[in-house]
């Protein structure tokens, strides 16, 4: 039977390796406590980039104490702002945890390929503050038209 594909030169292979700089929705595939290489505890997790339907990269990230806008947006897209403001974390609270994600890629260097690698997590739409005695919106349940007429 054969295999039926487009050639494509070694350039064009190695930049489809890499999604688009933007941002996506991402999983939480893996996730293990580790010790940074200075001695400080951190979590490395991998995620899956989801480019329409399924998952089509793999990244890298490392999310330790020191990098306290990362953590708390990863903790914030992720559902564990709880597990942030109780000042502890640990992998396995994060396996499966799903969000979104602002992904950039680092340019090749000396023997390293181009990669994505992690910018920032994008942070959950606030909910609206409800009055006394009232129930709070979300954004989506927000019409636009709460205005009297």
């Amino acid at each position: 039977m054969g295999l039926s594909f487009n050639p494509k030169t070694e350039q064009e292979v190695k930049t489809g390796m890499n999604a688009p700089a933007g941002e996506y929705d991402f999983e939480v595939l893996f996730a293990k406590d580790r010790t940074s290489k200075q001695g400080n505890a951190m979590i490395e997790i991998k995620i899956g980039i989801y480019r329409g339907e399924a998952i089509s990269n793999h990244v890298f990230d490392y999310l330790l104490a020191k990098m306290e806008a990362k953590l708390r947006h990863f903790c914030d897209t992720t559902g564990l702002l709880a597990k942030y403001e109780s000042g502890t974390l640990c992998a396995e609270d994060c396996v499966g945890r799903s969000g979104r994600v602002k992904i950039s890629i680092r340019e090749a260097e000396g023997n390293f390929e181009a990669k994505n690698e992690v910018k920032d997590y994008i942070c959950r739409p606030a909910k609206e503050v409800a009055k006394p005695g009232e129930q709070a919106k979300s954004p989506a349940e927000d019409d636009g038209d709460s205005e009297p007429f």
